[in-house]
């Protein structure tokens, strides 16, 4: 873990995730890589509004908010550059629209120190 806490520290991650227990293991765990975590935002409305507004290296985002998708927030990272994983307890792909189906993810439930290996591996500078 030292390795990756040297290579985190100081990224910017934004953690969208509806969950409260779940976002704050996932807060937790970035904040122990030395990751500055913004949020967690729990609805779409203020993830987007962190996506669109925050200076973010990288983002947590979980597939089904309360019963809206996060493809929105997905679209305005990939419009700004900011690489991101999807967080999902579903199998099923079809949550997602195609263009994103290949995209990184992490099933739920997860262990907390595959979060630092996502992030090194999708975030680092």
């Amino acid at each position: 873990m030292a390795d990756t806490s040297r290579e985190l520290k100081g990224l910017r991650i934004l953690v969208v995730e509806d969950t409260l227990l779940i976002a704050e293991l996932i807060a937790s765990a970035l904040d122990d890589c030395g990751c500055a975590v913004v949020g967690p935002a729990g609805h779409l409305a203020r993830g987007l509004s962190l996506a669109n507004s925050e200076k973010l290296d990288g983002a947590f985002l979980d597939v089904d908010l309360g019963g809206e998708s996060c493809v929105p927030i997905a679209q305005a990272l990939d419009a700004r550059g900011v690489p991101y994983v999807f967080i999902t307890g579903y199998d099923d792909l079809a949550r997602l629209p195609v263009e994103y189906q290949a995209h990184p993810r992490l099933s739920k439930p997860f262990d907390p120190d595959q979060l630092g290996t996502l992030a090194e591996r999708h975030f680092r500078r």
